[in-house]
């Protein structure tokens, strides 16, 4: 897997609407009008199979991935992985989880930059370049490692 910085909103890029007054909203979003025509609705996730702690287990494997580098890759924190992966009754890795780890690896830079900026325009802000959690203390991941 190819690790890629991915940049965030520039902060010395100025977005503007369009009347020129700064604003991400004008960068991204049509008219009111245009945006009801346009406007998708999420799809009801009524039959979605989660992947189950061996499908995990492989595509760590297939990633050459640790477990924190799994968790990240889910976006989720490091001391839960192991909750998705283990014990009598494991967590379920949410639709949502999957599709965002599924994106991030089949979109572009530009394209995840375009989802970036649009979630600006209804108020979400997110900046991507901020520094991942420090690791957990060696004691953790030698006893997660393998999760």
């Amino acid at each position: 897997m190819v690790q890629r910085k991915r940049s965030a909103l520039n902060p010395s890029r100025t977005y503007t609407d369009e009347s020129g007054s700064p604003s991400y909203k004008g960068h991204v979003m049509a008219s009111r009008d245009d945006r009801a025509k346009s406007m998708r609705n999420t799809p009801p996730v009524t039959d979605y199979r989660a992947p189950t702690p061996k499908d995990l287990q492989e595509l760590k494997e297939h990633f050459g991935l640790t477990a924190y580098e799994m968790a990240r890759l889910f976006a989720v924190q490091p001391e839960q992985w192991r909750k998705h992966t283990g014990g009598q009754t494991p967590r379920e890795i949410n639709v949502t989880r999957a599709f965002f780890m599924a994106a991030f690896q089949v979109l572009s830079d530009e394209e995840i930059e375009r989802v970036v900026v649009y979630m600006a325009s209804f108020g979400a802000r997110w900046n991507m370049d901020a520094e991942p959690p420090p690791r957990p203390d060696p004691r953790y991941r030698q006893r997660n490692e393998a999760s």
